[in-house]
């Protein structure tokens, strides 16, 4: 059932075999067409060329009994003595021939056939054919004794006189299956070459289609400037009016991209100020105003926590566009992991009281826990780990975070016994703005971990997660170590 599904997809589910499927079936319905054409015209000849034979045969022996006044012009056979009858059976043999029979049905019934000699006389076809001519007195094929004959009523005169005619039909049987094998012989192998073209020409025109496909699957806001779609010089006008058509549509996507970056950055490195002041001013007054409501308190609490998290997001949105733009800068140096995993747990102590939170260092008191990473960034990760985490649990629940080996060099987890991520979401987790299925209740802007995997990347490390819906979800970060001795002296 697989086989036949795939047979099917590959046939019917592509331009290529579309188009190919197309074409065979055409070529198919020609041929059939030609070879039935050629029999029904080979048939049609054979008979219209017996039928003139026929027809010459009768009117040349019709003449000879008009000129020997025999019949015609008010003569009748009824005139006839013993001797004219036997000229006429004469001039009957001599217009006859080994395959064609002329006969005279009289008035009465009775028949004059040729004389007898080297002609054979077939009398079971004449009473045949003056059976079928009865109503249908046009040419007509018949089969008496399995042999054909192509029968005539020639003449029929007023006074009850008819001239028929026969004749033993070529073996036709024979003659079309001999036109039918040349048929299918040069049928068949006009339909190889054709085949063959048309794979060629269907190749030529679908593989820059799928080159074309090909170039968008590997497309990515980063290569919009550095992988331009090339010339298509060899594929159909249409095709080449595609190509340029897209390769235009990238150009005018890339300079979109370049001003929508040069736009957040801006914005982002503009605002950054005005909401660092603003988040001052609103942290010195409720610190230092004494006589400030519970209500004006909790109000300037609120204010504060939305300047602070709109600064994050603006930090986020500088983050990313510097990203973008290359122009991202890391502190690269060797850290000291398991001195900053306690940092970023103790900093988010102090916020998550309504979360158990507990650090496990797996790393023997023997080996080295140093990495290389920018120690601010890194930290900045683990805190927006940490806080993601949190967001995506209940309260009370535990945040584990896990030091230990690994052969690409030393391991974080952030674990949480949360919602998890849906099985169709983990693919595209770190992308810009993304956010689960499941995720549609809990603020946030899909940017978050989306950084994280910049920074990761930026520091050389790697980011993964692993999550089942339901059961929580772990997030691994993976940083390398040092290379050098002196790295890990420093």
């Amino acid at each position: 059932m697989a086989s036949k599904s795939n047979w099917r997809s590959q046939l019917l589910g592509s331009l290529e075999g579309q188009l190919q499927l197309a074409t065979y079936i055409a070529v198919l319905i020609g041929f059939t067409g030609a070879t039935t054409t050629g029999l029904w015209l080979s048939n049609r000849t054979q008979i219209r060329n017996g039928e003139a034979d026929l027809q010459a045969n009768a009117e040349h022996l019709t003449n000879a009994l008009m000129a020997y006044d025999y019949l015609g012009q008010g003569h009748s056979a009824k005139d006839w003595s013993p001797a004219i009858q036997l000229q006429v059976r004469q001039e009957l043999r001599d217009h006859s021939s080994v395959r064609t029979t002329i006969w005279i049905e009289l008035a009465d019934g009775r028949l004059v056939l040729p004389t007898f000699g080297h002609i054979p006389i077939p009398i079971h076809m004449m009473r045949a054919t003056m059976k079928a001519h009865r109503k249908d007195h046009t040419t007509q094929l018949i089969n008496v004794g399995g042999q054909n004959y192509l029968t005539l009523l020639g003449r029929s005169y007023p006074t009850g006189e008819k001239v028929w005619s026969g004749a033993l039909a070529r073996d036709t049987g024979r003659i079309q299956n001999e036109f039918l094998g040349w048929m299918i012989l040069v049928g068949l192998g006009s339909m190889l070459i054709s085949l063959i073209t048309i794979n060629a020409m269907v190749r030529r025109i679908v593989r820059p289609l799928l080159e074309l496909s090909e170039r968008s699957a590997a497309l990515t806001a980063e290569t919009l400037n550095q992988d331009p779609i090339p010339k298509i010089t060899t594929a159909p006008k249409e095709v080449r009016q595609l190509a340029m058509t897209y390769s235009e549509l990238i150009e005018r996507l890339a300079l979109s991209w370049d001003d929508q970056r040069r736009f957040v950055s801006a914005v982002s490195h503009e605002l950054r100020t005005p909401l660092t002041i603003v988040q001052g001013y609103l942290h010195r007054t409720i610190k230092r105003s004494k006589g400030l409501s519970d209500d004006e308190r909790r109000g300037l609490k609120t204010a504060e926590e939305e300047s602070i998290r709109m600064r994050m997001l603006l930090d986020d949105l500088l983050d990313l566009a510097r990203g973008d733009s290359g122009q991202l800068q890391l502190n690269q140096e060797v850290v000291d992991l398991d001195v900053l995993v306690g940092k970023a747990a103790d900093l988010s102590r102090s916020y998550l009281t309504d979360h158990r939170l507990k650090v496990v260092n797996k790393i023997a008191y023997d080996e080295s826990s140093v990495a290389l990473a920018d120690a601010g960034r890194l930290q900045q990760v683990l805190l927006d780990l940490i806080d993601n985490a949190a967001k995506y649990s209940s309260q009370g629940s535990l945040i584990t975070l896990l030091l230990y080996p690994h052969k690409d060099g030393i391991a974080i987890d952030v674990k949480d016994e949360g919602i998890g991520i849906p099985d169709g979401d983990l693919p595209h987790i770190f992308k810009r703005f993304y956010r689960g299925k499941n995720s549609s209740e809990i603020s946030g802007t899909g940017l978050g971990l989306s950084v994280v995997a910049l920074m990761i990347s930026a520091m050389g490390g790697q980011v993964y997660v692993q999550s089942k819906e339901g059961e929580g979800s772990c997030f691994s970060i993976i940083l390398p170590k040092p290379t050098t001795t002196s790295d890990k002296l420093s």
